[in-house]
């Protein structure tokens, strides 16, 4: 349900809430209690039927129903208000004064000025993007006062969208400012001025009043605080384009409106600020920008607490107002360092109350998507893969036609990025997200709402271990994180039954014994995601394979895999920190998708008496690493049909050349597979490989290391139709000379990567590499010069170098130098740390 204006909205959500999770936790401990009954040899056991469990639930559902229809019928009934005035959230930024704020703008301003005072002459819409209080609304602001665009424009209109808006009220405004009224006195005036005319008009008359108003004159619009692509489509045709250099200005937290506006322009999107201008904010804000200079005692941990801001304006302000009224000395200050996250949490309306807003305007598929990230530790690198394994698990992702779940996951993420609600850590060369985290006042707004909500539970520290355990035997909370060590006494002492997420990222204070082992975990009876890490248990924990809902373990033993995992029938994803051999039992996990273990010494295949059918495949696993060689066989990957991407590694003993290529070749049958990663330890056997064998033509990414191939055997891989991606690591290839000839193309080949080679001489042109974009040469000291027609390559956009050969590095400089001399200014060249020097 959207959250509403009127009435105790709240509220109602929580009860639906609370009473959905009370319907979900009665089916799921039936199912459980069947589940344990079926695999009980007493099988006249005596059942309480499901309805007789969920009879006491109707009548709270009932009650549930009958609060919602009331509800539904207040809000019909109330009158319309100006949301202009009390629900913008650049209003409530401005009470900070963040207007006055010019530090780290300067270029921003500049580059926003050059867009409304250039061409083209056709109307343009720039849209400034950024999470709350960064500064959109200020730099519009500091735009829109500009002499010189005071001067250009012939109409300037400011209005403010917010959440919730009434058009009537938008298009009032629009005319107001068209006669150059002030808002105080909008009301009266514009009725004295206008008469009954604008009484009477509906608002499709008002939108062609405005729309002549506008006609060949020049103007300047800022929609300020734009939340939904709906506003631009209701108001676009009110704006003319005259191809005399009017121009629109959009404030926003979602790129996606941006887009929707003008897909051809791109937005201007903020940034967080530096260390330096973080600390210059602060420090003018607290001093002065002219009078008072900070003591030098304070000046160190000064740029310690601007840098626990993590560059956001508005949480500096905050800060700034909280230091200006203690006093100036070392000890306060470094207890503002310790608290800034309780100083800004304590002003809810002024940071977290404008964080809050873009939370409240999340569709409701993706309130559980963010909210579930605050299990993560504070400063956490996520990875985006762990992330969405994690919403698969928990059932937060919609099934979508012709769509993998992990493909939904991935364009929710990228939805809460353009929302600027994630950060983005690190993307792959084609935009494709690596690792991801929030900013802390965001990760703070996360904990507070998850809690509020009753949807996540976090310990922090030592001292509220305590706490974590008397919360977990509460109802309706159904997910923990602890970020701290917990003892094995804690642990025994909960008594939850209900929680369906446990993360430890700290794992336990002391080594369990074999004979103790993890009784408190057979306490989760539906736990669907269990991560201990950072502790390694001594034997396989048995409790484990008792909680067979689980669809997400991550965990680590000294022993192997036992048998026993098999009987997590739900298992989805299991990551195991250890080498291990696999049991044969493994291919009973029908349902499991991505199978990750440290090392895979063994891995046997069922015989024929073991299973029969396609009940010995393993159909929905798309993940399997870290494999042995010696366990690659046409028989395994068989049963193995949809894998999309497979480890290797390899022992001295395994890696004959011979060997691989049977291993290559055994791949073939595995129609689906994307990725493609082989390790081997030592250097191979000098046994001659076969001139030719086959890999899936549905590779898109090979990473070979230490594979010792011969540069002759690289025609093999060039054949290779979707292939995107080569990397090739610690002499994947060896030999001292790779030539291509012209018949040797690599069609679809984006990025290559050679690192730490012998190879001496390359010889290569534009021919053979296409559609290259990113060349990158690594510790590739023998190398003596990069192919000169590299530089011809039409799609080529950088090359990079790290611990090259001087003439190497020279041969770049002069490629990049010939290109600039025909006018080719798109080709970035970045050389590292010092060339390696000539012998």
């Amino acid at each position: 349900m959207r959250r509403q204006v009127f009435g105790n909205s709240e509220e109602l959500e929580r009860v639906i809430r609370i009473a959905v999770n009370d319907v979900e936790n009665v089916i799921e401990l039936k199912m459980h209690e069947y589940n344990l009954l079926k695999h009980c040899s007493r099988v006249g056991l005596p059942r309480q039927p499901l309805c007789d469990d969920l009879l006491p639930l109707v009548e709270k559902i009932d009650f549930v129903k009958r609060k919602m229809m009331r509800f539904v019928t207040l809000n019909e009934d109330l009158p319309s208000r100006d949301y202009l005035l009390g629900h913008s959230s650049s209003r409530r930024v401005a009470s900070l004064n963040l207007e006055n704020v010019v530090v780290g703008l300067e270029d921003d301003l500049l580059k926003v000025m050059r867009r409304l005072t250039g061409p083209p002459s056709s109307r343009e819409i720039v849209s400034i993007l950024g999470m709350g209080g960064i500064g959109k609304t200020t730099l519009a602001k500091k735009v829109y006062h500009h002499p010189e665009v005071r001067n250009r424009f012939d109409v300037h209109i400011w209005i403010t969208i917010s959440q919730e808006y009434q058009t009537r009220d938008l298009l009032l405004g629009i005319l107001a400012c068209i006669f150059q009224l002030k808002n105080e006195v909008q009301n009266e005036t514009y009725r004295l001025a206008v008469g009954d005319e604008i009484k009477e008009s509906s608002d499709d008359q008002l939108m062609d009043m405005i729309h002549k108003k506008l006609k060949y004159r020049r103007y300047l619009v800022i929609m300020d605080d734009i939340w939904s692509k709906g506003i631009w489509d209701l108001m676009t045709r009110i704006f003319p384009d005259d191809n005399n250099g009017s121009r629109i200005i959009l404030t926003s937290r979602h790129k996606e409106v941006a887009e929707h506006a003008d897909p051809d322009s791109n937005p201007h999107e903020m940034s967080l600020l530096n260390s330096d201008n973080s600390w210059k904010l602060l420090h003018d804000k607290v001093f002065g920008s002219q009078h008072d200079v900070c003591p030098c005692e304070l000046e160190k941990i000064g740029k310690q607490v601007a840098q626990k801001c993590q560059g956001l304006p508005l949480a500096l302000l905050v800060v700034a107002g909280h230091l200006s009224k203690i006093s100036r000395t070392r000890e306060c200050w470094d207890d503002v360092a310790k608290t800034i996250s309780k100083i800004v949490s304590s002003e809810p309306d002024k940071c977290l109350g404008v964080l809050a807003m873009s939370y409240s305007y999340l569709p409701h598929h993706l309130k559980a998507c963010f909210l579930s990230i605050g299990v993560f530790p504070e400063d956490f690198v996520i990875a985006t893969e762990r992330l969405i394994q994690l919403w698969v698990a928990e059932g937060f992702l919609r099934h979508e036609r012709l769509k993998s779940m992990e493909q939904v996951g991935k364009e929710c993420l990228e939805d809460l990025i353009s929302r600027n609600l994630i950060l983005v850590r690190k993307r792959r060369f084609n935009g494709e997200l690596i690792t991801c985290g929030v900013h802390d006042l965001v990760r703070d707004l996360i904990l507070r709402q998850g809690e509020k909500e009753k949807f996540l539970k976090v310990t922090r520290t030592h001292d509220v271990i305590t706490r974590f355990i008397d919360t977990a035997s509460k109802p309706h909370v159904h997910r923990y994180s602890s970020h701290s060590r917990i003892s094995q006494g804690d642990c025994w002492n909960s008594t939850s039954s209900l929680t369906r997420t446990l993360y430890l990222f700290n794992g336990l204070k002391h080594a369990l014994r074999p004979s103790k082992q993890i009784p408190f975990l057979a306490r989760f009876k539906l736990l669907r995601v269990l991560a201990i890490l950072h502790y390694t248990f001594q034997d396989f924990p048995l409790e484990i394979t008792k909680l067979v809902h689980l669809r997400y373990l991550e965990f680590n033993c000294h022993d192997d895999l036992q048998c026993s995992v098999s009987e997590l029938y739900n298992l989805q994803n299991l990551i195991f920190r250890r080498h291990s051999d696999l049991p044969v039992e493994i291919w009973k996990m029908k349902l499991l998708r991505h199978l990750e273990v440290k090392k895979i010494s063994s891995f046997p295949v069922p015989s024929s008496t073991y299973t029969t059918g396609s009940s010995s495949k393993l159909q929905n696993l798309e993940v399997l690493s870290d494999l042995s060689i010696s366990c690659c066989s046409n028989e395994m990957f068989t049963r193995t049909p949809n894998l999309k991407r497979l480890k290797l590694h390899g022992a001295w003993e395994e890696c004959r050349r011979d060997t691989i290529s049977q291993t290559l070749n055994s791949l073939y049958c595995l129609t689906e597979l994307e990725i493609l990663k082989i390790k081997c330890s030592r250097k191979l056997y000098p046994h001659p490989l076969p001139s030719k064998y086959v890999l899936p033509n549905s590779l898109m990414r090979l990473t070979l290391r230490c594979t010792y191939l011969p540069w002759e055997d690289m025609a093999n891989i060039v054949t290779l139709p979707n292939l995107q991606v080569l990397k090739i690591k610690d002499n994947g290839f060896d030999g001292d000379a790779w030539r291509l000839s012209d018949e040797e193309i690599f069609n679809q080949l984006k990025f290559l990567l050679i690192d730490r080679t012998n190879l001496k001489r390359w010889k290569a042109g534009s021919v053979n590499f296409p559609k290259l974009q990113h060349l990158v040469l690594k510790r590739c000291i023998y190398l003596e010069e990069i192919p000169k027609d590299i530089g011809e390559i039409y799609t080529l956009e950088s090359i990079e170098l790290l611990n090259c050969r001087t003439s190497a590095a020279k041969s770049v400089k002069e490629i990049q130098e010939e290109q600039e001399s025909m006018g080719n200014d798109c080709l970035s060249v970045r050389i590292h740390d010092k060339p390696w020097w000539d012998h």
